[in-house]
């Protein structure tokens, strides 16, 4: 029988006989068997592996973020409660101060400054006219909020008012009648403790439920008429 024969290893070594089970044929890069064990990765050759820092750096800027959601949230809910506060602080207007009446008659210097308040009917405005009223179309207990005057620039003081859904839609049908009638009876009067404060003429239907007294009033004036709506 013939053997096989192998190629002479490089270093001139003899060939005793075919590679050994572990040993790689001359000219070939050795074997050293199967390997066992969980692979490694990332780490240098023959040191332990590295602990990876993502979880902990997660962690972390889940934190930062959480803290941050939570800030906001604190200064959302304080900016809420502060306007809530704001708005339920405003006065309603006593049922009895205030008065929503139509203009019939309007009488240049019928009135002298101290005339009595409205009767039968009559009231002053504080420009000396003397008015002759309808009925009463809305009173104070429509008039949920008397804010507090501001200065509004070419009007002087303000007083604003707020009304209720009910009566917001009373003084749009109100309105929208008045726009169509000629002078004075397109006034509507807003009369206070018997006396006429303001009697714009209404040019068009006003909805919405927002209104402003206006006169150019002082500072002063402004806050005893919102004083006398309150009661």
């Amino acid at each position: 029988m013939s053997q096989s024969s192998f190629p002479p290893p490089p270093d001139g070594r003899p060939q005793d006989g075919p590679p050994q089970y572990g040993q790689a044929p001359y000219g070939q890069p050795p074997y050293g068997g199967p390997q066992y064990g969980v692979p490694q990765y990332g780490g240098p050759p023959g040191g332990p592996p590295r602990r990876s820092r993502g979880p902990l750096v997660l962690v972390v800027v889940l934190g930062i973020v959480l803290v941050a959601v939570l800030a906001v949230g604190a200064v959302v809910l304080l900016r809420a409660d502060e306007s809530g506060d704001a708005k339920s602080g405003a006065p309603a207007a006593a049922a009895e101060a205030v008065q929503f009446r139509p203009v019939l008659k309007a009488e240049p210097g019928g009135c002298s400054a101290s005339a009595s308040p409205s009767v039968d009917g009559a009231a002053c405005g504080p420009d000396g006219v003397r008015y002759t009223l309808g009925k009463v179309e809305l009173d104070g207990t429509h008039v949920s909020e008397v804010t507090k005057p501001i200065l509004r620039d070419g009007a002087g003081w303000i007083v604003g008012l707020t009304l209720d859904d009910e009566g917001a839609q009373t003084f749009s049908r109100l309105t929208t009648e008045l726009s169509k009638k000629a002078a004075p009876q397109n006034q509507i009067a807003i009369v206070v403790r018997g006396r006429v404060v303001t009697a714009p003429a209404v040019m068009s239907p006003i909805t919405g439920g927002k209104l402003e007294i206006s006169s150019n009033y002082t500072q002063k004036e402004a806050e005893q008429l919102a004083k006398e709506i309150t009661g």
